[in-house]
């Protein structure tokens, strides 16, 4: 990890990456959702069950699940109420009232069938909560980060920079992808054969 003294300047392109050069004559580019995801992810492993400020709803969200899903999310309540999610169990699916406050924005159907695509067998779903832990947590770093194509005020850009680099791995999303790359004014100029 580099500590770099100064940012010069810091901008977004496409409304999917962030620019930051440096005065050490560095620049990098930030992909801001890969960079989004690993934050949260890291976020999510280390916090202690109960810790997540969560967002109650007014009007609870109302997904409908087979009966096999339900049974699923009875036997993980407590692990999602650990983090932050609170729902009552219906006959025909689940309604959620409270979530992580970054998640009140979410598609909360699309999110819990790709927490159940995770398993090969939703009923050994719970069975499976310790192995399954990070990709669940991947999943929720997903859903719950600054996506591609959102528009980001200065502060954000910082905030996102600033989080990324504090992160035990900074270079890519908890998927693989890379969130960094890192350019050097040299690199730059051998590009444009400019040997001044």
């Amino acid at each position: 990890k580099e500590d770099f003294k100064t940012i010069r300047n810091i901008f977004q392109i496409f409304n999917k990456y962030i620019v930051v050069e440096f005065e050490e004559d560095i620049l990098w580019v930030i992909d801001q959702h890969a960079a989004a995801e690993r934050i949260t992810f890291e976020r999510l492993k280390k916090s202690k069950p109960g810790e997540s400020t969560n967002q109650k709803f007014l009007v609870p969200f109302e997904i409908e699940m087979s009966e096999v899903e339900i049974l699923a999310m009875e036997e993980l309540n407590q692990f999602f109420m650990d983090l932050g999610f609170e729902y009552t169990i219906k006959e025909n699916g689940i309604s959620v009232s409270a979530s992580p406050s970054e998640f009140v924005n979410t598609d909360f159907k699309k999110f819990f069938d790709e927490i159940f695509s995770l398993s090969d067998d939703i009923r050994n779903l719970s069975k499976e909560i310790a192995r399954l832990k990070e990709d669940i947590y991947a999943t929720m770093a997903c859903h719950g980060s600054v996506r591609s194509g959102q528009s980001l005020h200065r502060e954000e850009m910082f905030d996102i920079y600033k989080k990324l680099v504090k992160c035990d791995n900074p270079y890519s999303c908890p998927h693989g992808r890379p969130a960094v790359w890192k350019m050097k004014l040299s690199d730059i100029d051998m590009n444009f054969e400019r040997t001044y």
